[in-house]
């Protein structure tokens, strides 16, 4: 089963240094921004930032790279969002026309967050569908035509890492790579034939490997943009050695690219290859 191409539209985009939402249209507040997505301004808030993660430059980089991308197409489409956290991707693709958003994430918040976000925008809620639960467990009685994710990427330490649902959208067991190995694992049984995935793929957390093994499972890939930006060690400085070192036995293995504090983030598109193929 061969692979079928993916146009890829690989621009590199260096953002500012020691810079928190550079890719925010605008923040009013350390928990409140705004975006713009395929020519709609949206509005995305998180009320309690110890239970919901704020988005990042790395889960916004995903977007930023679907602004300048003319596909894939969204209008119609019915969606899964793997780890919805706030909401961020559940409102860009409802506001896109997709015809129905299933937020899927393990932590209990994400839901009301997301929801709330839904409803500031005055989209459709009754498009909106969310679950809570680990991405092993969930068994959804169909198939998604488009499925969207920013996997948790920084090395898991006892040191550092806690349990509650704001951890996990960082921190992930596996060297850092347990989510992006559940959704490889996952993918057929998500995904519809012909469906497409996108990705935002850290570099922290072998970047090749994921591409390879979709590769190996007859999926089309491309890259839709690469970003530059910090490594998020801000919530850990206390723990920032700690963190680093795990990093650089990564690196040494072959596992992770990064160049003193900065990393990439790589906005990846895979499309499962159409049924019969």
């Amino acid at each position: 089963m061969t692979a079928a191409p993916i146009q890829t539209l690989s621009r590199r985009r260096v953002l500012p240094v020691g810079e928190n939402g550079s890719l925010w249209e605008a923040r009013t507040s350390p928990s409140c921004g705004v975006f713009e997505f395929r020519g709609t301004r949206l509005w995305l808030a998180v009320e309690d930032p110890a239970k919901v993660l704020f988005p990042t430059d790395c889960g916004l980089s995903l977007i930023a790279a679907l602004n300048d991308a003319s596909t894939p197409e969204l209008t119609g489409v019915n969606a899964l969002d793997i780890g919805a956290g706030s909401g961020v991707y559940s409102v860009a693709l409802l506001a896109a026309g997709a015809e129905r958003v299933t937020a899927l994430d393990i932590n209990p918040a994400s839901a009301a967050q997301t929801m709330a976000n839904v409803v500031t925008n005055r989209l459709d809620a009754t498009r909106l569908k969310c679950v809570t639960s680990p991405l092993e467990e969930y068994a959804p009685d169909e198939k998604f035509d488009l499925v969207i994710t920013n996997p948790p990427h920084l090395p898991y330490d006892p040191s550092y890492a806690r349990c509650d649902g704001l951890e996990v959208a960082l921190v992930a067991r596996s060297n850092g790579r347990a989510m992006y190995d559940a959704v490889v694992d996952q993918m057929d049984t998500l995904l519809a034939p012909g469906g497409t995935l996108l990705m935002a793929h850290s570099s922290l957390a072998d970047v090749p490997k994921t591409v390879k093994e979709f590769t190996a499972r007859g999926y089309g890939s491309g890259t839709l943009g690469v970003f530059e930006m910090d490594i998020p060690l801000l919530a850990y400085a206390e723990h920032r050695d700690t963190m680093l070192g795990l990093l650089e036995e990564q690196r040494e293995a072959g596992r992770a690219e990064f160049d003193g504090s900065r990393f990439t983030v790589h906005a990846l598109m895979f499309r499962r290859p159409p049924s019969g193929v």
